[in-house]
């Protein structure tokens, strides 16, 4: 693995986004640090992802990649690897949030092909170097996949988990939460319609993501912050 490069908050190269949207942790990365500095779009949805949510995740990669921007996600299986990997095949960047210590990151076989460390790929966590998985370092990571995001793409989203987790962590930052709205319900996507009644705006075609990075630059978030109070 390259050499671990860690980040203190009084570093003068400490992304600013991450300072302004939470209490700012060290930060521990392998890759292209200038990825801290871009644009970025943040993906989060299930690991056991319907097939239709694995498509969706695969596209707005691609799309975020083609439209210039950052993609950012936490480097699980499902939704967030099939993201990582629409963005690199378009020839795009991205960043992988981990929810353990860095010293656990590998290069998964199905993302080998595509990621250059010097270039299209930055791997960052949070937590102790040597930290193992566990399911609240999972939730806390949410926050710094929003902080590295212009705004959040849910996928597919249970009452309660993760993603409805990092949605409602995107709310409280203010920032816009955009949501698939499948034509069809079902078991896994509950927290879908809760989200698409209250805060997110939907997503019902691939091509409504083009025009996402814009929209989540420009788009007022004070109300955002009053329904997730609400919600949360």
């Amino acid at each position: 693995m390259s050499d671990v490069i860690t980040i203190h908050p009084a570093d003068a190269d400490y992304p600013e986004r991450v300072r302004s949207a939470m209490k700012p942790p060290v930060l521990y990365a392998v890759g292209n640090l200038d990825l801290l500095e871009l644009d970025g779009f943040g993906i989060c949805g299930s690991r056991d992802a319907s097939g239709a949510a694995l498509e969706w995740a695969f596209e707005f990669g691609r799309q975020v990649a083609e439209g210039g921007g950052t993609l950012v996600s936490g480097y699980a299986r499902g939704v967030d690897r099939q993201a990582h990997k629409g963005a690199l095949e378009a020839g795009g960047n991205t960043i992988a949030v981990l929810p353990e210590g860095i010293d656990g990151f590998r290069v998964v076989k199905e993302l080998r092909p595509f990621v250059d460390l010097g270039k299209n790929f930055l791997a960052v966590s949070m937590f102790d170097p040597k930290a193992a998985w566990q399911a609240w370092q999972a939730m806390e990571r949410n926050k710094l996949i929003v902080a590295l995001s212009l705004g959040l793409w849910a996928v597919e989203a249970r009452e309660r988990g993760g993603t409805f987790n990092a949605a409602l962590e995107c709310a409280r930052q203010g920032k816009p939460l955009e949501e698939v709205a499948f034509s069809q319900e079902s078991t896994g996507r509950e927290g879908n319609k809760r989200l698409l009644e209250t805060m997110a705006m939907p997503v019902q075609r691939p091509s409504d993501m083009r025009d996402a990075l814009q929209r989540a630059a420009n788009r007022r978030t004070a109300d955002t912050r009053q329904m997730a109070m609400a919600l949360g």
